[in-house]
Parts: C-alpha cells; structure tokens; sequence
C-alpha cells in the first residue's frame, strides 16, 4: 500500500512539477523560435514575456523589411505590428494562441472589414518538447466596401503546417475557397480554390525545398462585362535544391550550388481578345548556379535603394562574374500550347561552360563558352493569323533557316560557341542571326 501511495504521490508530483517545467520549454521554445526567424521579408523581435505556473503571455513585434516596407508604406499600411501570445503551459507540451494588436487607429478598419470583435487572424501551435511546433493560421472571411464602392469578399483562409526552430525547416499547406473583387465600373474578379503547399526551409534569400499552387477557376471581367480573362485548371510547382558540382574534389560552401526548377500547367485559358487556349505547359530549370553568386545578385534586387551607387554596381559585376566563371544550364524542356490551329512547342537548352573569368571585362568571349540547341513547331494555321509571323517566316525558310513541312513552320538550331547550325546544315554566327530576325 506504501508503494502504491508512493508511486501516486511521484506521479501527482510530476504531473504538478510539468506546467513549470513546460512553462521554461515555452519561454524556450518562444525565444528560440524569434531568435533563430530569418527572412529577407521581415523580422520579429520579443518585446516583452511574462511567464505564470499555467499559462504565460508574451508580445512580439514584427517589423516589414526593405523593398517590403517601402511598398507598404507608400499605399500607408502600416509596416510594424505587435502580437499578442497567450501560451498555455500543459504536461505534454505548450499550446498557444496568439492575435494581432489592433489599436484604436486600426480598430474602425478592421471592424469594417471583419466585423465588431472579430479578431482578423488567429495562430494556434502546439509544442513539444523537442521544440517542433504544429501551426494553424486562421484568417476570417471578410466582407468589405471601401469608401470608393470597391468590395471584397473571401472565405476562410486556413494555413497549417510544421515548423522546427533548431534547424528552420517547416512544412505548410493552405486553402483558400473563394475571393470575389467588384469595382464600382463593375469590374471583377472571382477566384475559386486556391490551394498550395510547401517543406524546406529559407536560406539566406532563397527558400531550399519545394513548393505547389493550384487554383481550380478565375475570372476577370472588365467593365463592359464583354471581356474577359478566364483560367481553368492552373497548377504549379517550384523547387530548390543545393549541390556539389559533380566530380567536385574539394567541396566548400565557395563551389555550392543551387538548381530552380518550375512547372506551370493550365488546363483552359480564354484571353482578353476571345481566343482559346488548351494544356498550355511550362517547365524550366536553370542548373548548377552558383549559390554564393546567386545570393549576392538576388540580395542587390530586393534592396529598397532606387539606384546603385557605383561600389554596388561593382560588387554585382563581381556576382556576375562568379555565376558565369562556374558555369550554368538553362533548360526550357517545355513550353507548349494547344490551340484552334494547332499546337504550339518549343524546347531551349543553353549551357554556359565554366572556366571564364572576369566575364564582365569582355563579354564577347562568354559566347566561346556556349552550347545547346532549340526547336519550335508553330502550325501554319497560326502564323497566317499573325502579320509579322506570315512576313518573316517565308523569308527564314528561303534562307534554309526554317523548314516547312506537314503544315508546320519548325526551327531546329545547334548552338557550337558563336556558331548556330540549322537543321537544313547551314550555319550563321550569333551576329548574322540577329541581323536575320530584325
């Protein structure tokens, strides 16, 4: 019977002892989670944490970062938000809520477009003791009119996912049913099933991992309501992978690489002018990039600075040079359409030797380092359509540049450094070929 007493009152005293013991891994797991947040878009700092035996509160703040920022404060939205963190401190793990801030500058808004009391959006995680949070972001349907009659009306917008703090890797889905925008011109536009997920993690300015989009319908209508843009049927997919060169002896992060590769499908697509288009496809991949290159050049283009000054235009040659000196592939494998006359397709692939130094100070000798070849099939029906195609195809195919056959226009082209070979065997330079498409 001591035993049993025994054995009840360690259990009843471990059960007592875990809100304090969750209540330091929620601070933790709090502090660690801001601490270790980057993002080229934002940043987020604590401003203040009080923790209790049960339940904690904290606030943190978020602030918009460069390009970000500007663009919001141009249109005068606000650019720092405060969040509130009510954080509940259980035996298995910390659970909490958190909402944003809403001042009495921001309240008539927000109660406008959301309704009185209605908190805009609402994060819930769960904790464990590992550190790996489960996320799900809420943001409530909104019914609004603007005072220039402009309306907007959406469903729930609901994100869930993943998120490890150690090491910043996350995974997130999301969905969105509906969003409808009016004008009072009686423009518009209804979006329907939008839904999307992703797992990786940033680094630096790139997101390393994969990502989907898909959208079920959307429409644009303009204010005659006799045009219109109508999508059916979109998806896409981005990913990002790093890599050694292969074959590389000494791997450090200096030779690290980082393969992009996107694919965009439409299954219908009506345009502005009334045509229509079926199983439009696209898929590229730009390979073997440098990454140390890579990321100097996309951190200059998110810079808020209108203009470069000139130490900032030669660190960018300076990227340049890197990205080409290590080589590169751009491979377009698809980009094809179908439409009332035909189908549309064309393949690229362009290599981009490594070895080249110091590019920049002679461009001309980057042409050396290329290799690849194109094809694109235009139907005949189609070109008669368009005035400037039905001028200049004829002439190429005159000039054994084009071929002509089963109702197709086709241009096959090798690419050998400066030199392009065409399928009928004959060869122009770079330049001669330009002066040909003039």
């Amino acid at each position: 019977m001591l035993k049993k007493i025994l054995a009840s009152a360690g259990a009843v005293a471990i059960i007592a002892c875990g809100p304090l013991a969750t209540g330091q891994i929620g601070q933790s797991i709090y502090m660690g989670a801001v601490e270790n947040y980057h993002s080229p878009y934002l940043s987020i700092t604590n401003k203040s944490f009080e923790r209790g035996y049960l339940s904690s509160n904290a606030v943190s703040r978020i602030e918009l970062k460069d390009q970000l920022k500007a663009e919001f404060a141009e249109q005068g939205l606000p650019t720092v938000w405060l969040v509130n963190h009510h954080i509940d401190n259980g035996f298995l793990g910390v659970k909490s809520t958190s909402e944003f801030v809403i001042d009495k500058q921001l309240a008539p808004l927000v109660n406008k477009i959301w309704g009185k009391n209605i908190a805009p959006m609402q994060i819930v995680t769960d904790s464990g003791f590992t550190g790996t949070t489960h996320f799900v972001m809420t943001i409530n349907p909104m019914d609004y009119t603007h005072d220039d009659g402009v309306t907007a009306i959406s469903k729930t917008l609901m994100v869930k996912g993943e998120f490890d703090p150690e090491n910043g890797k996350s995974q997130f889905s999301y969905n969105l049913p509906e969003l409808t925008i009016a004008t009072p011109d009686k423009e518009s536009m209804v979006v329907k099933g939008i839904n999307g997920e992703g797992k990786g993690q940033m680094q630096g300015n790139f997101w390393i991992g994969h990502q989907t989009f898909s959208l079920e319908h959307a429409k644009f209508t303009t204010a005659d309501q006799h045009q219109f843009i109508d999508i059916n049927g979109v998806s896409v997919a981005m990913n990002n992978a790093l890599s050694q060169p292969s074959g590389e002896k000494t791997p450090t992060e200096d030779t690290l690489q980082v393969t992009n590769t996107n694919t965009i499908q439409v299954a219908k697509l009506t345009t502005l002018d009334g045509q229509h288009y079926q199983d439009v496809a696209f898929k590229l991949a730009l390979k073997g990039l440098n990454y140390k290159a890579i990321s100097q050049l996309a951190a200059m283009e998110q810079s808020s600075q209108a203009t470069q000054d000139p130490a900032q235009i030669k660190q960018a040659m300076l990227a340049l040079d890197l990205l080409i000196a290590h080589g590169a592939t751009v491979d377009l494998s698809q980009l094809s359409v179908k439409t009332p006359e035909g189908i549309v397709n064309a393949q690229l692939l362009l290599k981009i030797k490594s070895g080249l130094e110091h590019a920049s100070t002679h461009l001309i000798a980057v042409t050396d380092q290329l290799s690849g070849n194109i094809n694109i099939v235009i139907p005949e029906a189609l070109v008669v359509k368009e005035p400037l195609l039905a001028a200049k195809l004829p002439v190429l195919v005159n000039q054994k540049i084009v071929t002509k056959q089963d109702g197709n226009y086709q241009l096959q082209v090798k690419i050998m450094a400066d030199q392009l070979e065409f399928s009928s065997g004959k060869k122009l330079s770079l330049a001669m070929m330009a002066l040909f498409l003039q």
